[in-house]
């Protein structure tokens, strides 16, 4: 019988997918940004997250202001959290092939259900379905991203999406570039 990830990477090579050419946003702390001198922008820590286990590099961004706001918010559940100075910034994107889990359609091809979109991946003993499409996407070069609602806005009140976007899936012309002040990317991949 074949695992779990393997019938998440088939699933996944027959969904469809779309374009994103976006900018999109995410707020970190600042202090951790910037304890090393200059800051690294497109750091991945390979710690697992809605869509990816332990060990994938990614990199989590919302549409918008108020959704990585609420994302924010969301993981610094602490008071000291809240208080701490934070860094927003933005990116631009470009990406051929983005999996959209907002798409029924895209959903029902890799067998998610809305459930499974929200369903708790912190303390998992074993990867969740979210986790192992991530994996699935990390082990390809096709699809680059994902796009899913963000649970952290349908708490809040508010309907807003997120972009997981894996940094081994980047091939050019595909793009993802931090936004400085001038023309000049301040960080980008590839």
């Amino acid at each position: 019988m074949p695992e779990p990830e393997e019938i998440m990477r088939t699933a996944l090579a027959a969904a469809p997918v779309r374009r994103l050419k976006a900018t999109l946003v995410r707020c970190v702390p600042l202090a951790p940004l910037i304890e090393e001198g200059l800051p690294h922008f497109l750091f991945t820590s390979g710690r697992p997250n809605r869509y990816n286990p332990a060990g994938v590099a990614c990199i989590y961004f919302a549409e918008d202001e108020r959704t990585a706001r609420a994302e924010y918010d969301r993981r610094s559940t602490k008071a000291s959290g809240r208080l701490q100075p934070l860094a927003t910034f933005f990116a631009e994107v470009d990406l051929a092939h983005v999996l959209d889990l907002s798409d029924e359609s895209a959903r029902k091809a890799v067998a998610l259900t809305a459930k499974d979109l929200i369903a708790p991946w912190y303390r998992a003993v074993r990867p969740t379905k979210s986790q192992l499409l991530g994996l699935a996407v990390s082990r390809q070069t096709f699809v680059a991203a994902i796009r899913f609602p963000s649970d952290a806005a349908r708490v809040a009140g508010f309907r807003g999406f997120n972009i997981v976007i894996f940094r081994d899936c980047i091939r050019r012309p595909d793009s993802v570039r931090i936004l400085g002040p001038t023309k000049k990317s301040l960080q980008k991949w590839p």
